[in-house]
């Protein structure tokens, strides 16, 4: 057996978990290792603390204590009256503190959907009338598929290079 095992059988034997094969195990390593026979000794020291601890925790006797409760229920002793305001002032506040939920958590109106095209519904878009200033000048027509404008771009035939 090794430390390792014996360790864990020392803290087990506190609980009296031990079999008599294991009892055994235990006594004839610790009788050959000092730090497992320290450790023993630790454990048991700690163990016997604890239970003189406990012993001097006074335990009242239930049977007492449910007759004392009971007596204490029965007695007619009248219950205090809370006043009023208190719980006036906490139901405003739970009023206010639940609109203020309502205002920012409730729906709120979405925006349109934007237009959305696809191969499908092909969507021709027609220009009843574009005027170029100059017949020389181009003039290109577009439709935005993502936002549903048409763009017309027209140029001047005597414009600079460049504006």
């Amino acid at each position: 057996m090794n430390c390792h095992d014996a360790e864990n059988l020392i803290l087990a034997a506190s609980d009296d978990t031990l079999t008599d094969e294991q009892r055994a195990a235990v006594a004839s390593h610790v009788a050959s290792c000092p730090a497992c026979r320290q450790l023993q000794a630790e454990v048991g020291a700690a163990l016997g603390a604890y239970r003189a601890d406990a012993a001097r925790v006074p335990v009242p006797d239930a049977d007492e204590e449910w007759r004392r409760l009971r007596s204490r229920l029965q007695g007619g002793q009248p219950a205090r009256r809370r006043p009023l305001a208190p719980m006036v002032w906490l139901g405003s506040a739970l009023a206010a503190a639940a609109a203020l939920v309502f205002a920012f958590l409730s729906p709120k109106p979405q925006p349109a959907a934007p237009v959305v095209f696809s191969p499908d519904n092909e969507v021709v878009a027609e220009a009843e009338f574009v005027e170029a200033g100059n017949s020389n000048a181009s003039t290109m027509v577009y439709l935005d598929k993502e936002s549903g404008w048409l763009v017309v771009w027209a140029t001047d035939e005597n414009a600079p290079a460049g504006s």
